[in-house]
This record gives structure tokens, sequence and C-alpha cells, in this order.
């Protein structure tokens, strides 16, 4: 009997020290130093992919290949630093996760479509202040996520993104990011209770 029950506490120890030593690395790379080295090995990844696309038969579609890995390389970074995050079953985690989620199967599609020949070549160089000011606010709406809370954080990216598109009708504009707000608030806050930061404004709730 004790040589059974050792044998049937032994089989699962793989898996269990597994499954540990995954969750202390996501701990590890979430903040400090580890976040700094996941930031230095995917700037690293980043260029050598950009180096390998360039030399390949691939380099028309440069762009077409770099803009979704590196969104998936910054939404990998954002997954990263929600291991810091507290630990709650419906806590802050989860909408930056869904938002993750989409971003990869969005951007997977993206990169299918040039490996199956289905995507157009880069067009001649354009607007790249363009891609670089909407790379800006992706990265500055990440960083004032915890301090203004993520409702004012998602209503202000939205307004400014879609200025940032030229968008004309400032009504329809205002209109969607107050109407995105209070459907996170109806659904997420407080009909799921997913504790989304709050930021400064957490005395109002």
């Amino acid at each position: 009997m004790q040589g059974a029950e050792s044998g049937s506490n032994l089989i699962p120890l793989p898996f269990l020290n597994w499954e540990f030593e995954t969750m202390a690395v996501l701990t590890f790379i979430s903040e400090g130093f580890g976040l700094k080295l996941l930031i230095a090995g995917l700037a690293s990844i980043l260029v050598l992919v950009g180096i390998v696309v360039s030399k390949s038969r691939y380099r028309r579609y440069f762009g077409e290949i770099l803009i979704p890995v590196f969104l998936m390389a910054s939404s990998f970074l954002l997954y990263a630093t929600t291991f810091s995050f507290p630990k709650e079953k419906a806590g802050p985690a989860v909408i930056p996760h869904l938002w993750i989620f989409w971003i990869w199967i969005l951007c997977g599609a993206l990169l299918w479509r040039v490996f199956k020949g289905v995507a157009k070549p880069d067009p001649k160089p354009g607007r790249i202040g363009f891609l670089l000011l909407v790379i800006v606010f992706l990265f500055g709406y990440y960083a004032v996520f915890q301090i203004l809370g993520y409702f004012l954080s998602s209503f202000l990216f939205i307004v400014l993104l879609m200025h940032l598109l030229s968008y004309k009708k400032k009504w329809v504009i205002y209109s969607l990011a107050a109407g995105w707000v209070i459907f996170s608030y109806a659904l997420f806050y407080r009909l799921l209770h997913i504790q989304l930061p709050l930021g400064y404004f957490e005395v109002l709730f």
C-alpha cells in the first residue's frame, strides 16, 4: 500500500513542477529586472525578424510582417506585466487579457495572409510618422492605465485615435468613446464584477 501511494504521488510531480516553474518565470518577468530582460529580449527578436525579412523573398512585405510582429510582442509584454496585478478570479488582468487575445488573433490573420500570398506588398514609404504616433498612443494608453483608470484612459485613447484617423464628425467620436465606457462599466464592472483599474478615481466607485 505504501509503495502504491508513493508511486501515485510521484506521477503528477513533473506536471506540478512545470506549472510552478512557468508561473515563477512569468512572475519574474512581470516587473523589475525580469521585465527589463523581457523588453531587451523582445527588442532583439524584432531586430532579428527585421533583418531576416529584409534579406528574404518577403522583403516587399516588410511592413506587413513587422507591424503585426511588433504588436504581438507588445501585447506579450503587457501580458507579462499583468502577473504583477492583484491575484483575483475576475481581477484587473481580465480586460488586458481579452485585448491581448484579439490582438494575437488579428495579427495572426494578417501574417497568414502574407505567407499565403494574399496580402498586398508594402506601399511606397508614406505616413511613417502616423504609424509611430499610433505606437506612441498605444504605449501611452498602457502607461496611464493604472494612473487614470481604465474608463478615463480608454475614453481618451478612443477620442485621440479617431482624431488621428481624421474622422470628421465630432459627435460620433465622443459618442463612441462614451458608449464604450458605459458598456464596459455596465457589463464588466457591474454585471461581471471584474475589478478594472480605477486609478485616482477609485474613491468615486
